[in-house]
C-alpha cells in the first residue's frame, strides 16, 4: 500500500501517542507537525519540521499532505472543531487513523477521525467527523455518534443512542440503549446515564444531576 503523507495538527501528549500508534500500524507518513503560532517554541519536534499554522501552506501545500488532527479535547472539543473547518476551508484533506485491533461493522466513519485499539462498532452504528475515541470502547448497533466528539476509554454507548456534535464523554461512561445526548453536553466521572439529555449539559457521577450551568463552563479544564 502507498504511503499518505500526514501532517499532525498538536505537539502535546495525545500527539505523541497517536504517532507510536501511526508508526506502528499504518501507511500514513508522518512528515511534520503544525500548532498555532504562538505555542511554537521551536522549529522541530519528534525530529520533523514544526511549522505555525497559519504558515502551513509554505512548506505543506494541500496537495502534497494531509492533516490529522488537532488531536486534543481542550474548550470541549472546539479547538479541534474550528481548525478542522479551517483546515477545510484552506483545501486540506484529513486523514484518519483505525486501529487494526477494532471490531468495526460499518463504512459510516467520517474523516480527520483517531479509533484507538479494541474499539466495537456494531453494525448500522455511525460515527461523523472529527472523532477521537480512544481505547477499549463499545458503540451499539445503529448508535450515531456526531462530529468533533471525544470519548475517552471504557465506554459504553447503548444501541440507538445519539450523541450530539461536541459532546465529551469521559472514561467508563455509560449511555444506556436509545438515550439521545443533544449537543455539547459533558458526561464525566464513570457515570452510567439512564436518561437523554439537553444541550449543553454537564453531569457526574459524585453528582447525577444535571449542573445549574452550561458545558461552556468547563473550557478551562475540558
Amino acid at each position: 500500500m502507498n504511503q499518505q503523507d500526514i501532517v499532525i495538527f498538536g505537539t502535546g501528549n495525545m500527539a505523541q501517542v497517536a504517532a507510536v500508534y501511526i508508526r506502528a500500524h499504518s501507511h500514513l507518513n508522518i512528515v511534520g507537525y503544525t500548532i498555532d503560532h504562538e505555542y511554537r517554541k521551536e522549529d522541530t519536534f519528534d525530529g520533523l519540521p514544526l511549522v505555525s499554522w497559519n504558515d502551513l501552506e509554505n512548506l505543506f501545500p494541500p496537495d502534497q499532505v494531509k492533516l490529522l488532527g488537532p488531536l486534543t479535547y481542550q474548550r470541549m472539543n472546539t479547538i479541534r472543531r474550528d481548525r478542522y473547518l479551517e483546515g477545510k476551508s484552506r483545501g486540506y484533506s484529513f486523514a484518519s487513523f483505525i486501529h487494526p485491533d477494532c471490531h468495526i461493522y460499518t463504512d459510516k466513519i467520517g474523516d480527520n477521525c483517531l479509533i484507538l485499539e479494541r474499539n466495537i462498532i456494531q453494525p448500522f452504528s455511525s460515527i461523523g467527523n472529527n472523532v477521537i475515541i480512544w481505547s477499549g470502547n463499545h458503540i451499539g448497533h445503529h448508535a450515531q455518534v456526531g462530529d468533533h466528539v471525544f470519548i475517552a476509554s471504557q465506554v459504553g454507548i447503548g444501541g440507538s443512542a445519539v450523541i450530539g456534535n461536541e459532546c465529551h464523554l469521559a472514561g467508563q461512561v455509560g449511555v444506556a440503549h436509545g438515550l439521545t445526548l443533544g449537543p455539547r453536553c459533558a458526561v464525566l466521572n464513570g457515570l452510567t446515564l439512564s436518561r437523554s439529555l439537553p444541550e449543553g449539559s454537564v453531569i457526574s457521577a459524585d453528582l447525577p444531576s444535571i449542573r445549574p450551568f452550561d458545558s461552556s463552563r468547563l473550557y478551562k479544564i475540558l
